[in-house]
């Protein structure tokens, strides 16, 4: 009897401390799956988030929309501010602002009027030449930023391996004081011609975009040729130099449209396609018709 009782003391504070840890794990197992709901709500947050940001084009798979629609800023910028519009010309809104560099001799131009002046030239004046690609500038800016996979997509989804001529923009920054120039590749010579009112400005540029391309074109033997591009001897650059050149954007649109015209008469191109500066000072003018003749309006000159 008094091993029994003896037992009986021992048996009891055991299940005392055994129950204790089962009220604490059971209090335990109550808060993880409040925990695991809200983890689980962030995580679908996240996959939303994805793809709004996939939706918009940062991703790899939608490479051709935001570049281009970027340089007209899309139609979402229209009903932000339809009384800053002057022109709707494909996805691109030119607004006041834009015009109005073109209504003074002081003012460069900037990346949407280079890419509204190349989607007129791709999509109206030379609609009817397959071999002529005109590529958007935003589109041009961000080539050396893009990696092998990027390029290929872009090259395959344009189809530029079948492009004879392939008209590149090159600009130091889209700002409007900013240095362009024009970078043509051409396949039925095997060349990169550089055409730069300002010699060599846009050098190591031109050669870096081309050291780019060279690849996803299959342009390995292309050499890269210095061209010129004006009749007259360029007027002294001023201080800033590539920082801060007006006239470059409009010489840019201008020497565009003179080698896309030589060369989808003559089949080929040159290192030697020159204009003159009378035709770079009729190239606002002529803008500004252009612009009237598609159904825009000219806003008032900027006071200065």
């Amino acid at each position: 009897m008094m091993l029994a009782h003896k037992s009986l003391k021992v048996k009891n504070p055991s299940k005392v401390r055994e129950e204790l840890p089962l009220v604490k794990k059971s209090s335990k197992l109550k808060t993880k799956p409040k925990t695991k709901v809200k983890g689980k709500g962030k995580a679908k947050g996240k996959g939303r988030d994805k793809d709004k940001i996939g939706e918009s084009g940062s991703t790899s798979n939608s490479l051709t929309l935001p570049f281009e629609r970027g340089s007209g800023d899309g139609p979402h910028q229209v009903e932000a501010q339809p009384s800053l519009v002057a022109l709707h010309f494909m996805d691109i809104s030119l607004r006041h602002s834009d015009v109005q560099l073109l209504q003074s001799s002081h003012e460069g131009v900037n990346e949407r009027l280079v890419a509204f002046y190349y989607a007129y030239l791709q999509h109206r004046r030379y609609r009817s030449e397959p071999d002529l690609h005109f590529l958007n500038p935003a589109l041009a800016a961000r080539l050396r930023h893009m990696d092998m996979r990027q390029l290929w997509a872009m090259v395959r989804e344009r189809r530029l391996y079948e492009k004879q001529f392939i008209l590149v923009p090159l600009a130091s920054h889209p700002r409007p004081h900013g240095h362009w120039s024009l970078l043509l590749i051409s396949r039925p010579d095997s060349k990169f011609y550089h055409f730069d009112s300002l010699d060599n400005c846009h050098s190591l540029l031109a050669a870096s975009v081309s050291e780019t391309l060279r690849a996803p074109l299959e342009a390995w033997k292309f050499v890269l040729v210095t061209g010129r591009c004006l009749q007259q001897q360029r007027l002294p650059p001023s201080k800033e130099g590539c920082n801060r050149d007006p006239a470059s954007g409009i010489h840019l649109m201008c020497m565009t449209d003179h080698v896309a015209d030589y060369v989808s008469r003559c089949g080929y191109a040159s290192s030697s396609l020159l204009i003159a500066w009378d035709q770079i000072a009729a190239m606002r003018t002529h803008l500004q018709e252009l612009i009237l003749s598609l159904g825009g309006i000219l806003p008032p000159k900027r006071s200065r």
